[in-house]
């Protein structure tokens, strides 16, 4: 019978390092404080991790088979780290098992005829709501609404908090589209398109679209056309300092650039999505004549509804690595376990006392926010493997949940990564970055058909995330070419 070390003597010497990236590793550390039961095993992914990178960066990596049930590899598993976006790991599987996959968001309109009349629009917190939705829902209160009247549109709230950013959010993240501000009447997810185009000739002024197109953002365009051969130099931006929803168009743009596009977030996305409405409405002949907050009365009458279920909402969370749908998810089950109004803070105890059920040490686990984008976030590597192999045993949600991971060199956020190797296609993984803190997390089978969980977590370098990136890559590439079947 052959050795583990023999089973595994073809380790990266078959390649797989190379097909994941060109760059040759710098000489391994010596001295990790790393434990594997198989010392071949210790030694290649030790030498995975160069000590150019691991100090002065931490490094936390924990490997175990789901289909022996013991760990593979561990180098400071139970370290307390910053997860980033692999915090939605925790949100994701909690709303499984808590809210059910067909669970629904429903974006409802209500008419309330009673003077002064009224269009009520209560949000449910889907984060997939869109301007067609709109449309749909316009139409369908144009056919249900008498013509003659006058009518407010109205909003209401009342399902979440009015907390419109997560604890511990970076004041400067805005206006990126991935800091957007939270509410239940979300639209587009919360931002605005900004289309830039040349002018006719050199020294023109550029054309600026925004899609939608709403009076609720106003744009100040000071870009040019620029002379030919010329390369594109566009800042897009909104007066946030402000709190305005002002656009700022600079720059110059080439007259051969097709379109410039930026997605910027806007302030208080309620009243951005109310504007839409109001316009929609408008643009089918409704007369409108104000914007206000209110709840639904009792008794009126919901006359259209636009739904999305709890499970395609979490696929484009974690495919995408979408932080609003992440906010979303977690205060709507803070709402539905604890009541109206669902706060972070409620979501976030729920999602701990869901991590105790399948015996992680919530002690030594901090639950700030659902996206992972709060620095107040901690976990271990070991936490999350055990949540990994906790959902593994869920027959009932594993082929729900596993489906929500981006693949290797196919989908998501790994769509260019670890491409030509054998986790091409096979590793599926959840992606976390931060300034200076880069995650992957997830499953992937080996060559002898072994299935394995993973948790790379990384954090405090200064250097570039893509040298770190490429370090996960090579260990999943590994991973996956791994053979051990003497066993």
């Amino acid at each position: 019978m052959k050795t583990l070390a023999a089973a595994l003597s073809f380790v990266f010497l078959a390649g797989c390092a190379p097909a994941v990236s060109p760059e040759r590793s710098s000489p391994p550390t010596a001295r990790l404080p790393s434990v594997s039961p198989y010392p071949a095993l210790k030694r290649s992914i030790d030498e995975l991790l160069p000590d150019s990178l691991f100090p002065p960066s931490n490094a936390a990596v924990r490997i175990i088979s789901l289909t022996e049930g013991e760990t593979l590899y561990d180098l400071n598993g139970d370290l307390a780290l910053t997860p980033a976006s692999n915090q939605k790991l925790f949100t994701t599987a909690c709303a499984l098992a808590g809210l059910g996959p067909s669970y629904q968001f429903r974006t409802r309109v209500f008419l309330d005829t009673a003077a002064p009349p009224r269009i009520i629009l209560r949000g449910s917190g889907d984060p997939l709501l869109s301007t067609k939705d709109l449309d749909t829902l316009a139409a369908a209160v144009r056919a249900a609404a008498p013509a003659a009247s006058s009518w407010t549109i109205a909003g209401d709230l009342s399902l979440f908090d009015d907390l419109s950013r997560g604890s511990g959010w970076a004041w400067d993240d805005e206006p990126d589209p991935t800091a957007m501000f939270i509410s239940p009447l979300s639209l587009n997810g919360n931002t605005v398109r900004v289309l830039v185009r040349p002018g006719k000739s050199p020294g023109d002024t550029a054309r600026v679209e925004v899609d939608p197109l709403t009076s609720y953002v106003q744009v100040e365009n000071a870009a040019v056309t620029d002379t030919a051969g010329s390369k594109s130099r566009i800042d897009v931006s909104r007066n946030w300092r402000e709190h305005l929803n002002s656009i700022t168009v600079k720059g110059t743009i080439s007259p051969h650039d097709t379109t410039v596009e930026a997605l910027l977030s806007v302030t208080d996305p309620h009243w951005y999505t109310l504007t839409v409405l109001r316009e929609k409405l408008e643009g089918w002949g409704l007369r409108c004549n104000g914007i206000l907050l209110d709840t639904v009365p009792r008794g009126v009458p919901e006359i259209a509804r636009r739904v999305h279920r709890l499970d395609s909402v979490l696929t484009y969370m974690d495919i995408t690595s979408d932080n609003l749908s992440a906010e979303n998810v977690l205060k709507a089950l803070a709402a539905e376990k604890t009541g109206i109004p669902g706060t972070a803070a409620a979501g976030g105890q729920i999602v701990k006392e869901f991590l105790e059920t399948i015996g992680i040490d919530t002690t030594r686990v901090v639950v700030a926010d659902g996206s992972g984008v709060s620095r107040y976030n901690l976990t271990s590597a070991r936490a999350i493997t055990t949540l990994l192999a906790a959902m593994k045993r869920r027959t009932d949600l594993y082929t729900c949940w596993y489906r929500m991971f981006p693949v290797a060199g196919v989908s998501g956020t790994i769509t260019g990564r670890m491409r030509g190797s054998p986790a091409q296609g096979n590793l599926r993984g959840k992606t976390g970055t931060l300034e200076g803190v880069s995650s992957l997390s997830g499953y992937v089978t080996t060559a002898d058909g072994e299935e394995l969980a993973f948790s790379i977590l990384m954090q405090h370098f200064p250097a570039r995330a893509r040298d770190y990136r490429h370090v996960q890559d090579r260990i999943g590439a590994y991973l996956a070419g791994l053979k051990r079947s003497a066993f």
